[in-house]
């Protein structure tokens, strides 16, 4: 039989923020995104959680408040979250965790992390999503071989085009993108935009994190990518482009620079998604790994508030 740890729910006010990225340092699944400064970021410091009582097993709760119900979502500029500590992360240990959210919300829409086993309970509705995941050799001149055709085609034409690249601004990139994306991506909002910039100037004030942009030969940026970097991992946040980037192949090239310029310490470039299949494409066009994690919803709202989204 698994012993299983003893968890207290404790409030944002209350949790030992030092002892908490030390652990999270230690555990066998760390990730940016249950950093404290990254989780304050993002969630404008309201989220709390579960811990058992030397913080070796822990999971944040961003729980929001809408309408007077609390709600468990899945914070902006986070894929994953659940459950960190030093394993092994069994369904046992993922329903232990997760009968105190069930005991105490009626509306989930939560991810966990690539390394918790699905609950076996049955409660929450599961659905699995994709990652994608580049271990990066420490020649980072064999990086180039490993990609697609189309790719290494693409980054020899941004070559040809005499695309540049150094650093950029998030304003310049949310320019880009909302020149752009935006009109593409239904339910995207300000608060987006304002979450994005806090996270960069947080990351930038902590050498967390590069900001790139590739320009043309005029000097105007075409492209940019926004990329944490911590413990061993870079991960692609927010990326933009233009239709000149587009045509000469700029954010492929980009993310290749930043590859094979990586900081050594960096082992594993995190792409983010996607469970798109056209993202998924260009992803794996780069000789990334499919990396899966599970999606958790739960609405047992009464019929006339069924309506409410986290």
């Amino acid at each position: 039989m698994e012993q299983l740890p003893e968890l207290r729910y404790v409030p944002h006010t209350k949790i030992n923020k030092v002892r908490w990225d030390e652990s999270l340092l230690q555990s066998a699944n760390g990730l940016v995104y249950a950093s404290t400064w990254y989780l304050d970021t993002v969630t404008a410091d309201t989220w709390d959680a579960l811990i058992s009582d030397n913080y070796e097993w822990m999971m944040p709760l961003p729980i929001k408040k809408k309408g007077g119900i609390s709600y468990l979502p899945t914070p902006l500029f986070v894929q994953q979250l659940g459950i960190f500590g030093p394993g092994p992360f069994t369904p046992e240990l993922s329903d232990h965790f997760l009968k105190h959210i069930e005991a105490n919300l009626k509306l989930v829409e939560f991810q966990l992390n690539a390394e918790n086993a699905p609950p076996a309970s049955g409660v929450f509705e599961q659905r699995i999503r994709l990652n994608h995941l580049k271990n990066l050799p420490i020649d980072r001149q064999q990086l180039f071989p490993d990609y697609s055709e189309n790719t290494q085609r693409n980054i020899k034409k941004a070559g040809k085009a005499g695309i540049r690249f150094g650093n950029a601004s998030i304003r310049q990139m949310i320019k880009l993108f909302q020149e752009n994306k935006e009109k593409e991506i239904t339910g995207w909002k300000t608060e987006n935009y304002n979450v994005l910039d806090r996270l960069y100037n947080v990351c930038m004030m902590r050498k967390s994190g590069q900001a790139l942009g590739a320009y043309n030969s005029a000097g105007e940026m075409i492209a940019g990518a926004f990329i944490t970097e911590w413990k061993n991992r870079a991960t692609f946040v927010f990326s933009c482009n233009s239709p000149e980037g587009k045509e000469t192949g700029a954010l492929p090239a980009l993310i290749h620079h930043y590859m094979t310029n990586a900081p050594a310490f960096i082992q594993v470039f995190d792409f983010e998604g996607s469970d798109q299949e056209g993202l998924a494409r260009f992803y794996k066009s780069f000789g990334s790994i499919e990396s899966n994690y599970v999606h958790l919803k739960l609405n047992r709202l009464p019929f006339y508030m069924r309506w409410l989204k986290p």
